[in-house]
């Protein structure tokens, strides 16, 4: 009689879900609840709201040569200026959230006790990127209703273009978090902001360069605006902003001043922002896995 074979009982075993995703999630979870709490979040969001709410009264009582503006005109102002001060108030709060988030919490030591659990450590920089990430789409979204709410009491109608123009804009916040959370892994919280604020001038500085060297015949400054819009490719951002955001039809003026044809913007300027802020995230990986903590 044949020995019956013995059957072969697989181990029970944690599922990539349980030991990769989870922890990141909960670091997410845990990360979105302490910015609730944050008055930077609560502030920063009340007033962008304001600033945009105001933004739609002014230009639905500016007069010119006696007489209010086209209701058409006074949409398109809202909307392009409305993105305008979203595109500064979301970077502003991407930096505050953001800009403390690793050397801070380990001077506490909150994050210490995070780090000595059985969690990998790249785990704890995405959760945190990812949990930034969702507070400022959230925050988007609410100043993005605020400017169709501004549009459609001057035109009476939706307009689309705030929200293409507003889900390419969730691209620029995420430039600043993945920038603050790479600086944050070895500098103090004061000097990452400085530094933030620095790559924010270079950013918003692109533009007016090439403005200036354009109208001026200036090559240097051309470059130099060249060389501004690859350390901080906010303008390539703000450019698709723009044009999706169909004002241009309305105020071609909104592009440049007289003389200057704004670039147009191309898929390559939106893969380079998302390669910018992937290798961002993965420096972070990497230099806070280097990175010594002492428990």
């Amino acid at each position: 009689m044949n020995r019956a074979e013995p059957i072969a009982v697989p181990l029970p075993s944690v599922s990539l879900w349980v030991r990769w995703v989870m922890p990141v999630l909960v670091i997410a979870r845990l990360t979105i609840k302490e910015a609730m709490r944050r008055w930077v979040f609560v502030g920063g969001l009340l007033l962008g709201a304001g600033m945009m709410a105001l933004l739609a009264y002014v230009f639905a009582n500016v007069k010119r040569h006696g007489e209010f503006l086209p209701a058409e005109m006074q949409g398109s102002l809202v909307v392009h200026f409305g993105l305008v001060i979203t595109r500064f108030f979301s970077a502003v709060m991407a930096t505050a959230l953001a800009c403390g988030a690793i050397a801070t919490e380990l001077e506490r030591g909150t994050l210490t006790l995070v780090v000595t659990k059985p969690i990998r450590r790249w785990q704890i920089v995405v959760g945190k990127w990812l949990g930034f990430a969702v507070v400022l789409t959230l925050n988007q979204l609410l100043w993005l209703a605020v400017i169709e709410w501004g549009t459609w009491n001057r035109l009476g109608t939706w307009h689309w273009g705030v929200w293409k123009a507003g889900l390419i804009g969730l691209l620029y916040p995420l430039l600043f978090v993945s920038l603050n959370l790479l600086l944050s892994v070895h500098l103090p919280w004061i000097f990452v902001a400085l530094i933030s604020l620095v790559f924010m001038g270079i950013g918003w500085s692109e533009t007016t360069m090439r403005n200036i060297g354009m109208l001026a015949n200036l090559p240097r400054l051309l470059t130099l605006s060249q060389v501004a819009g690859y350390l901080m490719p906010t303008g390539r951002v703000a450019r698709w902003m723009v044009v999706e955001s169909e004002v241009l039809d309305i105020v071609p003026r909104l592009s440049g001043p007289p003389g200057v044809e704004m670039p147009q913007p191309t898929i390559g300027d939106l893969l380079y922002v998302v390669a910018y802020i992937l290798v961002g995230l993965l420096l972070t990986c990497w230099s806070f896995g280097r990175k010594e903590v002492s428990s």
